[in-house]
């Protein structure tokens, strides 16, 4: 949140050797707030981003006043 960007992130899910990959994949959008989330089984989300909160969350929350927040329009992610 304070980075004020979507974050879509991605996780493995089963297990390899005696490491247990927990799965959990999710989106989250510029404030903070889970967009979509998987379980621990192997998933595909989507999910809509309005890029255009990005800005928004820039003015709302002025965490980095130097940093740069130029988003505008949608953009869709699709993650295993």
């Amino acid at each position: 949140m304070q980075n004020q960007v979507t974050i879509a992130m991605c996780n493995r899910v089963g297990e390899e050797g005696d490491v247990t990959f927990a799965g959990r994949s999710v989106v989250v959008d510029s404030y903070g707030n889970v967009i979509s989330e998987a379980d621990g089984k192997e998933r595909l989300i989507i999910a809509d981003i309005d890029l255009s909160q990005t800005a928004v969350a820039c003015k709302w929350r002025p965490f980095l006043p130097d940093s740069t927040c130029k988003c505008n329009g949608w953009f869709r992610v699709g993650l295993f």
